[in-house]
């Protein structure tokens, strides 16, 4: 009976910390109204550029909606910790127009001019940081990768909302953003987002596990989507999955179903604590009702 009462204690205890140690995603996000729109303009562009991007926006630039301009030295302080500072540049030019919709609409993205991430990779990271319903249009006047539209999108809703996303998450976001980059052009972008989406929606369970299982999971998942991994690719998606660990995708997991159901990815069963504390729960069931109704009236 003492092993059982201490084999409860420990199981409670890990779903308590499982439950509460991580730090949650874009509340603010829900929070802004339907219908609200949102510009973040890179600094860098000429009165021709700037002109050419509320083009592909599909509105007026009449000073209606508030410009968030994002410079150079925003987008390295995002993202100089995932990307070479060669391909970050030195000058910004990446725009974002950004209207909220409904909730339940999910995201729709157009991209133009924009050479290295697709649609699913920022829908992807999007997720991530709690933004779900949106119509939003990333756009450059000329041809570039990409990565800075993220630090725009954070920008505008900072702004929009008064409330500072929480580091971390705008950190997992980004290495999550330039993670699926990376492997798309190693293995596709369909696979890789789909991949990183798959790690994503399991990543409370695959986090349970030393690095030699979790590495073993994370195979497993890409073999049963037909994809192989080098040992490099798998060390990378190992860091990724631990950096989940830092925040709360509770909130989100309904959408990352929905991806998976988009990609058509294949999901594999990781177990995990989760399915241990069921089982425990179960066989107390079990033993009561062994205990108290095993004898006959």
């Amino acid at each position: 009976m003492k092993k059982l009462i201490r084999r409860f204690c420990c199981l409670s205890l890990a779903a308590i910390m499982l439950t509460g140690s991580s730090i949650n995603a874009l509340a603010d996000a829900k929070d802004i109204a339907v219908g609200t729109e949102m510009i973040a303009v890179g600094a860098d562009h000429t009165d021709e550029q700037r002109n050419k991007v509320y083009e592909y926006f599909g509105i007026e630039r009449d000073g209606t909606i508030t410009e968030t301009v994002v410079t150079n030295a925003d987008e390295r302080s995002y993202l100089l910790d995932y990307i070479s500072e060669s391909k970050i540049g030195t000058k910004s030019y990446s725009s974002v127009y950004i209207k909220v919709t409904e909730e339940g609409k999910g995201l729709n993205l157009s991209l133009y001019n924009i050479s290295w991430l697709t649609e699913d990779a920022y829908i992807n990271a999007l997720t991530t940081v709690g933004i779900t319903d949106a119509d939003i249009v990333i756009a450059s006047p000329i041809s570039v990768s990409g990565t800075a539209a993220l630090t725009g999108i954070y920008m505008a809703y900072e702004n929009e909302s008064g409330e500072v996303l929480d580091a971390d998450v705008k950190d997992v976001a980004t290495e999550e953003l330039v993670t699926t980059g990376e492997l798309s052009d190693e293995i596709g972008s369909e696979e890789a987002a789909g991949i990183v989406n798959e790690i994503k929606r399991q990543a409370d369970e695959i986090n349970e596990m030393e690095d030699e299982e979790a590495t073993e999971t994370i195979g497993e998942i890409a073999d049963a989507n037909d994809i192989t991994l080098t040992e490099d690719q798998l060390a990378k998606l190992l860091t990724l999955v631990r950096s989940y660990d830092k925040i709360d995708l509770s909130g989100v997991q309904d959408k990352l179903d929905e991806i998976s159901e988009k990609l058509g990815t294949i999901s594999v069963d990781t177990g995990g604590i989760w399915d241990s504390i069921k089982e425990f729960f179960s066989g107390i069931g079990d033993w009561f009702s062994n205990l108290f109704g095993s004898g006959e009236s």
